[in-house]
């Protein structure tokens, strides 16, 4: 687990107890949508699909 997508956009996850990325917004604007997919594409893990 890096963490990458939350530490790039926090605007997008929060870390659960866990220690876990995990998703905090469900209605994307266009910007939005622009970093979701920023974050799909640096994820090492590989662990981000970003469904339209």
């Amino acid at each position: 687990m890096s963490g990458e997508c939350y530490y790039n956009h926090p605007e997008l996850f929060n870390m659960d107890d866990d220690g876990y990325p995990e998703v905090i917004q469900s209605a994307l604007t266009k910007e939005l949508v622009k970093h979701a997919e920023e974050a799909v594409e640096v994820c090492p893990a590989v662990a981000l699909k970003l469904e339209k």
